[in-house]
């Protein structure tokens, strides 16, 4: 039985609170529902989500590793982490057609991936003789870090270990698989790049089986979030955008990080570049659910929605209301410019006037797409970042943080978060996740 949810977070910019979001958002689902099972995949090359999961990103020292990372590679191997999950992938993709199989002996143009993957272990090529099962690479994080709900799971990656270090030449491949005529023949002997920098689309039956991976988790498994790299036309965040329903899209105010959604000279455009691109070629699953505003300042703890009808748990600047509307215009504004990007947006071409408060069909658009999250002050953010710490969690005491940042943050602010946290949680998931917040 397939999820009933399963979300990625994704955009072409760094900085806009991606992966905090994803962070926040799945501890909170976790915890607001502990009757079922969340997942977290963390298919971002810096592996920032898994830091946080698994510890906190603070570091001993200069250049040492981010906790989270380290607790990762002391608890789990190459074969079970998100690298181990991708390369069983393709190799399971074999197991899907015997004459495929039968024909590696014959001088082929490589495996999708390259030699990331030219030469399996013996655990890795008996993977491919069965269905994936992700919970071979799964971690239990409250095992580890005590502040994480323990019905949430996560499958780990861990920074250059996952990307960098693991990624062999294909000379190098080649003489650890001199004994295996089957993987040396099959293998591409001229592609050197990473993973990350694959061009093409012989990825895509590899996205096709994770998404028939995610719908045979047990039926405990009702969420699924997936955090991805600010390089959208990578691999891995292809990946996301071809297995799960959903996307959420985090955005800055810095209209320059909003203009590259459409136009990108690096070919990382999420939406020109990516989704729409997949789209046309039948591998996009996912579709827009929500545009969030993050980091955005508060005035006032009170509800209220902008004249063009985005809905806020709390109430910004007029300044910050105008801008939030005018960059949704813009979003529908492309949608009526061209129907490709319309299609994006999961149920917009079912849209009518008056439909989730906008009085005309702009104003739906922007109710039923655009909403808000808070910034949380500087003070909270670190402590959460620094030690693994979920604001869903978190209480006014004072923390220490290993880096020597020590504070406490105000009950009223604690409460305030925690709330718009679960309202945006129960907003991308459905009322179910309602148990009520922990005490500040």
């Amino acid at each position: 039985m397939a999820p009933t949810h399963s979300t990625c977070f994704c955009n072409n910019r760094g900085g806009v609170g991606k992966t905090f979001m994803a962070f926040q958002t799945a501890c909170e689902a976790a915890r607001s529902r502990p009757d079922a099972n969340v997942l977290v995949v963390d298919f971002s090359l810096y592996s920032d989500v898994t830091a946080l999961l698994l510890g906190g990103s603070a570091r001993e020292g200069f250049g040492a590793p981010m906790k989270g990372l380290q607790v990762t590679v002391e608890n789990t191997t190459a074969d079970t982490r998100a690298e181990g999950l991708i390369r069983d992938l393709e190799l399971a993709i074999d197991a899907d057609d015997d004459d495929a199989r039968a024909g590696m002996k014959k001088k082929t143009k490589g495996s999708v991936f390259g030699a990331f993957f030219s030469k399996p272990s013996p655990a890795a090529a008996a993977s491919s003789r069965r269905e994936i099962d992700l919970q071979k690479y799964m971690i239990r994080p409250a095992a580890h870090n005590p502040a994480i709900p323990p019905n949430l799971y996560l499958i780990p990656s861990a920074g250059a270990v996952s990307w960098t270090d693991t990624q062999e030449t294909n000379d190098d491949a080649a003489d650890a698989a001199a004994d295996d005529d089957e993987f040396v023949d099959a293998m591409d002997t001229t592609d050197r790049a990473p993973l990350w920098t694959r061009k093409g689309d012989a990825w895509h039956r590899a996205g096709a089986r994770l998404a028939r991976a995610l719908d045979d988790l047990p039926p405990s498994f009702d969420a699924v979030f997936v955090d991805t790299d600010h390089l959208a036309a990578c691999v891995l965040t292809k990946l996301a955008l071809a297995s799960c329903e959903s996307v959420v899209v985090p955005l800055s105010f810095d209209d320059g990080d909003f203009n590259r959604l459409f136009q990108d000279v690096t070919g990382n455009a999420l939406f020109t570049d990516v989704m729409i691109p997949m789209k046309a070629k039948g591998q996009l699953r996912a579709r827009v659910k929500r545009m969030v505003f993050s980091k955005v300042g508060s005035n006032k703890n009170e509800a209220v929605t902008t004249a063009g009808g985005i809905e806020s748990p709390f109430k910004p600047s007029k300044t910050v209301m105008d801008q939030m509307d005018a960059m949704a215009q813009q979003v529908w504004a492309a949608c009526t410019h061209d129907e490709r990007y319309k299609q994006l947006f999961a149920g917009a071409e079912e849209l009518a006037p008056g439909q989730y408060g906008g009085g005309n069909i702009v104003g739906a658009f922007t109710a039923k797409f655009f909403t808000a999250m808070k910034m949380a002050p500087d003070l909270a953010a670190n402590l959460s970042k620094m030690m693994g710490l979920p604001l869903c969690t978190m209480t006014s005491r004072t923390y220490h943080a290993p880096s020597g940042l020590e504070g406490q943050s105000g009950k009223p602010v604690l409460d305030s978060l925690k709330s718009e946290t679960q309202r945006l949680v129960a907003g991308l998931l459905d009322d179910r996740y309602n148990l009520p917040l922990l005490e500040s």
